[in-house]
């Protein structure tokens, strides 16, 4: 194993964890598990515990839950006892793998262990009491599963034969159904949620469209999403939007920490690109200042991209409101813009310029759209490294390095 954990010193040293750098590797945590799997997301608590989703591929995949599943490498005793009482109580086996010495006087040590979606401490009971409310439960697929947080299911009934998304938590995601009911009253195209069960913490939506902006890129559905966020961003906090205000500045500020912490050699150019970004949009006490002061807070989606729009019979419907709420309007344009620019296709100009022309044309209003753009390049760098992506650091510093240039190269016009 020391060769393969030697590929990613610098997770190593980022979570201060034996055993972390086989969390990201493909080829070590097969070795594992005893069969092939692919790390899809890593969350790290540094010094403390790391958690990884996988799932099965190849002759190894067993379809449904039994496909994905988590491992982790844990210090403290008692959250290793509460992951395995959970798991015997759903009758799904924890494999421990390798246990490392206590480094300190009463500490517990390091175990890396896993185990399958069923047994995941926090999120199992739920995924069996919300299954338990399907009908033709088996006939699922797993679409994304966020080990500890979430999982994001397909399922398809046995007597109607009818897809639908399912979303199960670890909290209650009732302000699903509210957000997707006032988007409705506000007459935004999204799809309906309703809840599974009584316990509030699972929705189901239908299974609609052919597929989403990002596979299918579209001009004209580009330009259609530019207007329904334009029509979004009139709404203000007055008329009852749910969800919470954001610190945009603050947001850069925590994910410039993280990666000057997981990469120091970007240290300077993060801080750099925080303290500029202040000054062109810079915020105090969360709100907006300067050019965009007059603005105010206005109802946003908060995580928007191409794949948020889905797409079908010439129509399209804007998904994943988990994150919707109150915000900067530049929030929402920045992240699509950044997200299109990560594109190296002819489609990322067609979806960007597509997107800003309708919402332009719509009177969206008018923003520092290319610092908002370096501002969402900078709190999504890491994702690469979430993802499990063997050159995450190539994209990383490429990610940093297109901020800078694409900040330097607006204030260039703008002076």
């Amino acid at each position: 194993m020391t060769n393969l954990q030697d590929m990613d010193e610098a997770t190593a040293e980022f979570a201060g964890l034996p055993y972390v750098t086989e969390l990201r590797s493909a080829e070590a945590l097969s070795q594992r598990v005893g069969s092939a799997v692919v790390p899809t997301r890593i969350r790290v608590k540094r010094g403390r515990s790391a958690i990884v989703s996988w799932r099965r591929k190849g002759e190894g995949s067993l379809g449904g839950l039994q496909s994905w599943g988590w491992s982790a490498v844990v210090t403290s005793a008692d959250k290793l006892a509460n992951i395995r009482r959970r798991a015997a109580r759903a009758g799904e086996p924890v494999v421990v793998h390798e246990c490392s010495e206590p480094r300190s006087a009463g500490a517990t040590g390091s175990v890396l262990l896993s185990g399958s979606v069923l047994a995941d401490s926090k999120l199992g009971k739920e995924i069996a009491r919300a299954t338990q409310s399907l009908s033709g439960a088996d006939a699922l697929e797993v679409i994304r599963y966020n080990p500890g947080r979430r999982v994001l299911l397909k399922h398809t009934g046995q007597t109607s034969g009818d897809p639908e998304f399912i979303r199960i938590g670890t909290h209650s995601q009732q302000h699903l159904v509210r957000t997707t009911a006032q988007w409705a009253r506000w007459g935004l195209p999204t799809l309906p949620v309703e809840s599974v069960g009584s316990r509030g913490t699972a929705v189901r939506s239908p299974w609609w469209g052919t597929g989403d902006l990002e596979t299918h890129p579209d001009l004209a559905a580009a330009e259609e999403a530019g207007v329904i966020i334009a029509e979004l961003h009139r709404h203000t906090p007055a008329e009852g939007v749910p969800g919470f205000s954001t610190s945009p500045i603050d947001q850069a500020a925590a994910a410039a920490d993280v990666l000057s912490q997981l990469l120091p050699e970007v240290g300077g150019a993060t801080e750099d690109l925080v303290r500029r970004l202040h000054h062109r949009v810079g915020n105090e006490g969360g709100t907006v200042v300067g050019a965009e002061a007059g603005l105010g807070a206005r109802a946003i989606h908060g995580d928007l991209s191409p794949d948020q729009v889905l797409i079908g019979h010439s129509e399209c419907r804007i998904i994943d409101l988990d994150r919707a709420g109150v915000g900067h309007v530049g929030m929402d344009l920045g992240r699509w813009v950044a997200a299109c620019r990560r594109r190296t296709d002819v489609a990322a100009e067609t979806l960007e310029a597509g997107f800003l022309d309708g919402y332009r044309s719509a009177g969206g209003a008018e923003v520092d759209v290319e610092a908002w753009a370096v501002w969402a390049m900078l709190v999504t760098a890491l994702e690469p490294w979430r993802e499990c992506r063997p050159d995450w650091q190539q994209a990383t510093l490429r990610a940093i390095g297109d901020a800078q240039q694409a900040l330097t190269a607006s204030e260039r016009r703008v002076s």
